[in-house]
């Protein structure tokens, strides 16, 4: 099962969904840094396994399918999930939230 949630960190100035692999252990995450007040330049998502450094720009486009959640993958991020340029899952919302806030959440991060 994956579980998918929401998190935003202040205090480590980030925000990001994060999805878990309850059996493995795997994780994706979509993160982006949060807009300092005194800058107007957006910030990029980046993508990571919640290990190592992350990729920014690792997603060029994704769509979600009921509670299927769908990612079309760089050529350099797809090399830190095996090789596959897509990745594709059912998700399940952590204790608090909905697969349509998730999904709007995904949708914000990636604009």
């Amino acid at each position: 099962m994956i579980v998918v949630s929401y998190d935003r960190l202040p205090d480590l100035k980030f925000e990001a969904v994060v999805f878990l692999d309850t059996e493995s252990g795997d994780c994706f995450q979509i993160q982006r840094d949060l807009m300092s007040l005194a800058t107007t330049e957006a910030s990029t998502h980046q993508i990571s396994t919640g290990m190592g450094a992350p990729i920014p720009e690792g997603i060029l486009r994704w769509r979600r399918v009921d509670d299927r959640f769908e990612f079309a993958l760089t050529t350099r991020a797809a090399r830190i999930f095996g090789g596959s340029d897509v990745l594709s899952f059912d998700v399940e919302p952590a204790q608090g939230s909905t697969v349509d806030e998730i999904a709007d959440h995904v949708e914000r991060l990636l604009r």
